[in-house]
Formats: C-alpha cells, structure tokens, sequence
C-alpha cells in the first residue's frame, strides 16, 4: 500500500555549475508518496491504517511543507537524493513498514528509494 502527500518547498542547489539557474533559490510542489509493506490484519481488513500513516508522517513533513530544504538541519542538500535520505531516516523508528519512498518535484520528475524485501518496482508515472 502507499499513501501519498503533497508539500510545497524551496531549494538551492549549491552543487549545480556555475550559471545553472538551479543554484538559485527556486521552489517545486512536491508528492511524496509512501510505500509500506505489512501483513494483512485479519481484524480490520487492510495492512496499515492511512490515518496512522498520515499522523506519523507528520513532524517529518511540518519540516518539509513550505521550508527551504537546503536548510534543514541532517539534510547534505535539497536535491531529491538527500531528501528521499532524509525522509527515510526520518521514519525508520517510527515505521518500519515503510520500504519505498517516492519523490517528484513535478510530473514525470524525481526519483525513489527503496530497500524493501519486494524487490525493485517501476516508478509510478504521475503526468
């Protein structure tokens, strides 16, 4: 399963080349969706509770939505590979459910990270 959330940030990419307008401070709105692999709850049907998901997700993302990214305090920069990172070591005491972490700073753009047991998945195509 996945649950997926949208944040707004800012980001200067101080490792871009010179005259690269990514070393500019400029901002993306973001998706981040969440993948989780649990078992099934025979009780109540489904593997992890969305609600959950959401409240646990929470300070990770109150850091996240509508702050500079390169500025985050154990973020190496706010380029998508630093911040998959950063979400994963986030929420890795919190969730362990949580085996895949996907990140797009527009449609068709961002990458993931996954270290799950499933084994590597396409990237969900979000045009």
């Amino acid at each position: 399963m996945w649950k997926e959330r949208r944040f707004e940030a800012a980001t200067r990419l101080s490792h871009a080349p010179e005259g690269d307008p990514r070393r500019s401070l400029h901002g993306h709105s973001y998706i981040v969706r969440l993948h989780l692999t649990a078992p099934l709850d025979e009780l109540l049907g489904w593997t992890v509770d969305y609600g959950d998901v959401k409240s646990l997700f929470k300070p990770a993302y109150d850091q996240l939505d509508h702050f500079r990214l390169d500025e985050i305090a154990g973020m190496e920069s706010g380029n998508t590979p630093s911040v998959l990172r950063w979400i994963r070591s986030q929420m890795a005491e919190t969730l362990p459910q949580l085996d895949r972490i996907d990140l797009y700073e527009s449609p068709g753009c961002g990458g993931f990270l996954q270290w799950g047991e499933n084994g590597p998945a396409l990237p969900a195509d979000l045009r």
